[in-house]
């Protein structure tokens, strides 16, 4: 009796359908109660006195207390409501999934006997129970050889090797301060106003490092930004792109900085200055003489008159007017053409040329890490020095 007590009072504090019965039973006896004892009884009473309700009504207590078991009741039947729904729902859940993962082991079994039918030379082994006879056949085992038997305990033990450690990549480097020779494959007009125009090298030898350490990267290309210099009529190149050939026949580009150094060690590539300044100081003063040949051949032709107040006036003759007229026209063609040329000489920008084939020196000014590279050389030297063409 009292473990039943024990569980009854478990079941009252966590289990929720324990407690809504509890609460029901609690309210049906209070009912019970409050009725029995304000029922009329059966034996003759002399009429009482009509009391009026208010606040001193007897009845006023026991009301209370059935509206609020009533409203607690209320409450509690909502809750069971809810907590049926949701039990509902969990089981349309779990409905729902078994019937997703049915569909999932179906779709699994008939992938497999796809499969299967697809591999029709697939040994299949039959693992049905085979009858051995009985246990104390003296037959059992005969076809086995003893020597084909070993203990366990006999097997010698057998030492597993660690896993190799993963190979490290072998990475071609280049560092800032590495030079290499190049050619100039293509010549440049550098302009000096500080447009980059584009200059493509090729490599004619190996990357050089420190302590003669030598990287070979073949016939690889290098794009190059070109600029001239205005002060010491050299081209200035800044490296831009690499671009490299592996020994499989693969190709890779790679972003780089550096310079050119030329033949005579200094930084650019010595070049001629085509400066359009000589031209057009000629052209301005053959426009000037052109100029003053016109405008003094159309002063000739005019007579020039003083009157006694000081004033002048000019006429020409009839027989000087072509004169006059060829010196205003020269005068005038003169000054057209000196417009003309200043005009074409701030649109023209000074360059300076480098031609094609000559041979000189890039560095590098950053690193440079390039993969795949060393341990094929290793299999084939001779290969990275293929053509690119």
């Amino acid at each position: 009796m009292s473990q039943f007590l024990k569980d009854l009072g478990l079941k009252l504090r966590h289990d929720r359908k324990t407690q809504v019965c509890a609460g029901l039973a609690v309210v049906a006896i209070a009912f019970v109660v409050l009725n029995d004892g304000n029922a009329p009884r059966r034996m003759r009473q002399n009429p009482k006195p009509q009391v009026s309700v208010g606040a001193n009504d007897p009845d006023e207590r026991w009301k209370d207390l059935v509206d609020r078991f009533t409203k607690n009741l209320t409450e509690l039947n909502a809750k069971t409501d809810t907590l049926t729904e949701e039990m509902n729902r969990q089981k349309e859940d779990m409905k729902n999934m078994e019937v997703t993962t049915s569909e999932i082991f179906k779709k699994i079994l008939e992938r497999l006997a796809e499969v299967q039918n697809n591999n029709p030379t697939q040994t299949v082994v039959n693992t049905a129970p085979e009858n051995l006879g009985d246990v104390t056949d003296s037959g059992m085992g005969s076809g086995v050889s003893p020597d084909e038997l070993s203990g366990i305990g006999d097997a010698p033990a057998v030492a597993i090797a660690p896993p190799p450690q993963p190979s490290r990549p072998r990475l071609a480097a280049l560092m800032p301060g590495d030079s290499v020779r190049v050619k100039l494959l293509a010549g440049v007009n550098a302009p000096t106003d500080g447009t980059p125009y584009p200059v493509v090298l090729k490599l004619i030898g190996d990357v050089v490092g420190p302590d003669g350490n030598t990287v070979p990267l073949g016939e690889a290309r290098i794009i190059a930004a070109a600029q001239g210099s205005l002060t010491d009529h050299r081209v200035l190149m800044r490296l831009t792109r690499l671009s490299i050939r592996l020994p499989n026949g693969r190709r890779k580009e790679f972003q780089i900085d550096g310079w050119i150094v030329g033949e005579d060690g200094i930084r650019g590539m010595e070049g001629v200055l085509q400066d359009p300044l000589g031209a057009a100081i000629a052209g301005a003063g053959a426009a000037g003489a052109l100029s003053g040949i016109g405008r003094g051949l159309a002063a000739a032709s005019q007579n020039t008159l003083t009157y006694s107040n000081g004033t002048q006036s000019q006429t020409v003759d009839a027989s000087n007017i072509p004169q006059y007229a060829a010196g205003l026209g020269a005068a005038s063609a003169a000054n057209e053409w000196s417009q003309i040329i200043k005009d074409r000489l701030g649109q023209m920008v000074p360059v300076v040329q480098v031609l094609s084939g000559r041979e000189v020196t890039a560095v590098f000014s950053q690193s440079l890490a390039i993969p795949d590279l060393l341990e094929q050389v290793d299999d084939d030297p001779s290969v990275v020095y293929a053509s690119l063409d």
